[in-house]
């Protein structure tokens, strides 16, 4: 039976949304091979260990950076990928053109298979676009399919990378539904941590602090909220500032009584508790964004969330059903928004339950793990 080789483009541990993913994988990669032994993964480096996201005893696992992949360390990979019989191929965001592939290749890897969890390319047209078309018909050693988290993304990949639309699949991401539920236990867990009243209103955000990610955006609305709209108990919970990242938004917040209603918690490991005590999430991105976890996380628990009117963040909700739109970077519309389920209770019922039960019925980790063993399921060969 021939093996699969699983490629991270990230170091080893490195948290956050590849976690689950790394998991995932392993697990669909079992399902195929049926067999720890016939299974590899390689990530950029190990400088942070090997890998706690996969079985203890698991030891098939060594580096793959793109960006050293020539001369001895090509060869020696060459060495393993050839020894290891090894048949598919499954790489996070491999490009069409990449040195990777020709190692693939030349191990002997008959299917290479790429899976995106980020944008691809901007939208391209006319000639520009051809150009790009003509580019991948070219190109020998590219993937011979590409994985993306939502339609936005592919939208993306046939319109501005010219992939050609066969070539794609779509397979959503899942969240575990038991893990992330409503809890009543939460409430309570999430005031004692950070200080909150039983009858505040608590807006909650989970991700990165780059300016694309729409944290200003929250921030400007904390301040219409506190200071136009009178609404004292409505407080935001904002998780994933690493050291010192949230200072220019506290500045923002200066003279403002905005101040002490947000509350940045820093980087957590107790998401599945702190979520079901919040009441809505919001996803305020700017730039590009697709089917982040974190929306799913929140779903999952109850929340309904209100959400950029961006790419996949379209995808993430129903709108009027589990969630509001507003358009990027619209403070004054995220603000109205929040106040509505803040004060309509019936609303924010309806939208808790349909949340919850949208993700419960299709967008769970075993969702995603059917879904994506029928696409690989296509392209392996024992």
């Amino acid at each position: 039976m021939s093996g699969i080789l699983v490629i991270f483009h990230t170091p080893s541990n490195a948290g956050y949304a590849m976690a689950p993913l790394e998991r995932l994988f392993f697990q669909v990669a079992m399902d195929l091979v049926g067999r720890k032994e016939k299974i590899h993964f390689a990530f950029k480096n190990l400088d942070m260990g090997m890998p706690d996201t996969l079985p203890t005893n698991f030891s098939n696992v060594f580096d793959i950076d793109r960006d050293k992949c020539h001369g001895d360390y090509y060869r020696e990979r060459l060495e393993y990928i050839k020894s290891s019989n090894i048949s598919l191929a499954f790489c996070f965001d491999l490009q069409v053109r990449s040195p990777v592939c020709d190692l693939l290749r030349e191990g002997g890897i008959k299917n290479v298979v790429s899976y995106w969890g980020a944008g691809i390319s901007g939208e391209n047209r006319g000639v520009r676009l051809l150009m790009k078309k003509v580019e991948v018909l070219l190109s020998r050693n590219k993937p011979d399919m590409f994985i993306f988290e939502s339609e936005a993304m592919r939208y993306y990949a046939i319109h501005g990378r010219g992939i050609a639309r066969s070539n794609t699949r779509v397979v959503h991401t899942g969240v575990d539904v038991d893990k992330f539920r409503p809890s009543v236990e939460s409430k309570g867990y999430v005031r004692d941590q950070f200080g909150l009243h039983s009858d505040d209103f608590i807006v909650f955000y989970s991700g990165h602090m780059e300016k694309r990610k729409g944290v200003h955006v929250i921030i400007q609305a904390a301040m219409e909220l506190q200071e136009k709209r009178c609404a004292g108990k409505v407080k935001f919970l904002i998780c994933g500032n690493r050291a010192g990242e949230e200072l220019p938004f506290i500045e923002m917040m200066e003279d403002s009584p905005a101040a002490n209603s947000v509350i940045f918690a820093g980087y957590r490991t107790d998401l599945d508790k702190i979520i079901p005590g919040c009441d809505i999430g919001v996803i305020a991105s700017t730039g590009w964004d697709s089917f982040p976890m974190s929306s799913l996380e929140m779903a999952s628990c109850g929340l309904p969330i209100v959400v950029s009117k961006l790419q996949g963040l379209k995808e993430v909700i129903c709108e009027g059903k589990s969630g509001l739109f507003f358009e990027p970077g619209d403070a004054p519309k995220l603000a109205e928004h929040i106040e509505l389920l803040w004060k309509d209770a019936a609303l924010y019922q309806d939208m808790s339950e349909f949340a919850r039960d949208r993700i419960a019925s299709a967008y769970t980790v075993e969702h995603h793990r059917q879904n994506l063993l029928s696409a690989l399921g296509d392209r392996y060969s024992q």
